[in-house]
Parts: structure tokens; sequence; C-alpha cells
């Protein structure tokens, strides 16, 4: 779904592997590197918040993770933001240019973060 609707936006090109399960995601994150994760909380072998931390304890802070849930639950999206997710949609409100903005969003608040603590540690 996600690969088909980020097609609809000619502008942006995304390279992108598409996983089914959460072991095969976490694998996949061993395997190479990713400039984000565009992290569905609904898997057949994960379900809810659990799924975000899993994830995050693979990537660290070194990939943004962008949550797409078909729950619209406020309480969920404040509890995966509290816990770091660096952008949260709702299933019935994607479209391409939606999807394309939260990830490049994401990237550039990601690196904004990484320039700054880098500049900490240099003393500027």
């Amino acid at each position: 779904m996600l690969t088909a609707k980020l097609q609809e936006v000619t502008e942006f090109v995304f390279d992108m592997a598409h996983v089914t399960s959460l072991a095969e995601g976490i694998a996949n994150l061993q395997d190479a590197e990713y400039d984000a994760v565009i992290l569905d909380l609904s898997l057949p072998d994960s379900f809810g918040i659990e799924t975000y931390g899993k994830v995050r304890d693979r990537v660290k802070d070194s990939v943004p993770i962008v949550i797409v849930s078909g729950n619209e639950d406020r309480a969920l999206l404040n509890d995966a933001l509290k816990q770091g997710a660096d952008n949260y949609l709702v299933k019935d409100t994607l479209d391409g240019n939606r999807i394309a903005v939260a990830i490049l969003s994401s990237l550039r608040n990601r690196s904004n973060k990484l320039d700054t603590s880098q500049r900490r540690v240099l003393g500027e």
C-alpha cells in the first residue's frame, strides 16, 4: 500500500524494502543500512507500541521511525511520540504526499538533531 501511494508522487523517488513481519524487518535492519523506517504497528508477530520499542532498540537514534497505524487513538499517538517516534500517520488519511512529507521531515529533523549533538561534543 505505501509503495503504491509513494509512486503517486512523481517528484520524490524512494528506494524501499517491504517486509511483512517484525522478525523479517529486524533481520533486514541487521543486514543493511536504511535512511528511515516506516513501521506498521499491526504485524502478524507483533502488535501495538511494543512493535515500535523493538525496532527502536535495534536502530537506536540513528534512523528515524515513522509509524503508520489504523488506530487513531490519541493516547497511542502521544505514547509513540513520547517514546521517540519521529512521526505518526493514520492509514485512513494516507496519500503519497503525506507519506513523502513525513519521511523527508523526519530525515531533516534527525539530521538537525545529529548536527546539534555534534556541535555540543565539539564545544561550539
